[in-house]
């Protein structure tokens, strides 16, 4: 790992170089145009999780967490902006300590990788692997086909990157196209496996319209195995106090597991599966608005339906299959029943239920030093209810000190409460 790390610094390193010293033709420095910074992110986390026997987690050896983990994140980001050309460039290097396995896990990727070429003032060619996020809502964007979590709930954990080609027209009336190709799954290894779901390019055209006090956007796409998505988003200042917003999707043929009696191979009696019945249309979407108070906090609201989620017939078989997974531990009818467990873990659904209400209450930068987010997460359909909360101090220019720390309630079989009780996340970012 960490000759493949110097070699590939090596190389990159050069390919910069080469290229700062053709294109500066004049006597700037190319470095002058580069604006860079690194984070160093030390950190702690502790973990209470579900493992007796008959939850999805049995044994933790389904999602196998850690109930200690510390580590280090190094994040540089750079950004070069010359002439019509920027460039952006983030690596990143996570070393994580394990106490399951009382190993260190070290990891090197890009978080973003990326080029835009500005061919005129109303067009511009970008590519490369980053992130592709839009829509209004807090929490979670149906509208969005590429990346529907914005990971708002724990940004000091990073959604990763798939890699995208877009061109983008802007007229002279407030309306913006751009044409989208996602072109490879990234660095997104967890969701497209083998086990689970299969990648598929997807292509689509988004339009956004900006009006004085009021955005709308609509993305169409599809991907190759003719999957469908028709995402619609708003949002609109009422006054200096308010703001209303909507964020919601049609989809067919998505990818999506669900409980259905019976196995294939007959040798257990349920299967997860991504099936004939994601063959139809679904509806999703949330209604949202937010008050800032004249003392400074902003309070969101959200109602979020989520149409392709688990009814209560579903949601009965769905927790059968968990508690009757433990009755499978060995030969090849454990590794069927791991498998359904795995899936009922990675659903392809954030949540897995129809009927939810978010909220948040929070206020950046209070006395220039403190930011805080309380947030409290209502499933209508099981009852249960998750609370967290974001905390970050600026105690220097350089320094800052956070916490993030959930804890969920209800039954083992609810949506918030399967498989977390709850997580807290102490740590410090010292910004070079």
């Amino acid at each position: 790992m960490r000759q493949k790390f110097i070699t590939f610094c090596t190389v990159f390193i050069g390919c910069f170089l080469g290229y700062a010293q053709e294109k500066t033709n004049d006597k700037s420095s190319f470095f002058d145009d580069v604006i860079w910074n690194i984070d160093n992110i030390p950190f702690a986390r502790f973990t209470g999780f579900a493992d007796a026997l008959g939850t999805i987690n049995s044994d933790n050896r389904i999602a196998t967490l850690n109930e200690f983990d510390t580590g280090l994140f190094i994040r540089p980001d750079l950004k070069y902006k010359k002439s019509n050309l920027t460039l952006w460039a983030s690596p990143r290097l996570n070393s994580i300590y394990e106490d399951l396995t009382k190993e260190i896990d070290v990891e090197f990727y890009f978080q973003s990788l990326k080029a835009k070429i500005q061919v005129s003032e109303a067009f511009y060619i970008a590519g490369g692997r980053y992130l592709k996020q839009f829509g209004t809502s807090i929490f979670i964007n149906p509208s969005n086909p590429f990346f529907l979590d914005p990971g708002r709930l724990n940004p000091k954990i990073e959604i990763r990157p798939m890699d995208f080609v877009e061109l983008n027209i802007a007229t002279k009336k407030n309306l913006d196209l751009t044409l989208i190709a996602n072109l490879s799954k990234g660095e997104t290894q967890i969701v497209f496996d083998d086990l689970f779901f299969e990648f598929s390019n997807r292509y689509g055209l988004l339009v956004d319209y900006y009006g004085d006090s009021y955005n709308i956007g609509s993305i169409f796409s599809m991907t190759e195995d003719e999957r469908y998505h028709l995402g619609i988003y708003g949002q609109k200042n009422l006054n200096d106090a308010v703001v209303i917003w909507l964020d919601s999707a049609l989809e067919y043929n998505m990818n999506r597991f669900y409980p259905v009696e019976g196995h294939e191979t007959e040798l257990i009696p349920f299967e997860m599966v991504n099936g004939e019945e994601n063959k139809e249309l679904f509806f999703s979407g949330l209604l949202g608005a937010s008050y800032t108070f004249n003392f400074g906090p902003t309070l969101n609201l959200e109602y979020y339906y989520n149409g392709k989620g688990y009814d209560d017939e579903d949601a009965q078989r769905y927790y059968n299959m968990i508690a009757s997974s433990a009755n499978f531990n060995f030969d090849v009818t454990r590794d069927l029943s791991d498998l359904n467990l795995g899936r009922a873990i990675n659903t392809g659904m954030p949540y897995t239920r129809k009927n939810y209400v978010f909220s948040q209450f929070g206020e950046n930068d209070v006395f220039g030093e403190l930011s805080y987010n309380l947030r409290y997460f209502y499933s209508i359909d099981d009852q249960s209810s998750q609370l967290s909360s974001l905390i970050e101090w600026n105690a220097l220019d350089n320094l800052e000190v956070f916490t993030v720390f959930l804890s969920n309630f209800g039954s083992r079989q609810s949506d918030f409460k399967r498989l977390l009780d709850y997580q807290l996340m102490v740590g410090l970012i010292y910004r070079l």
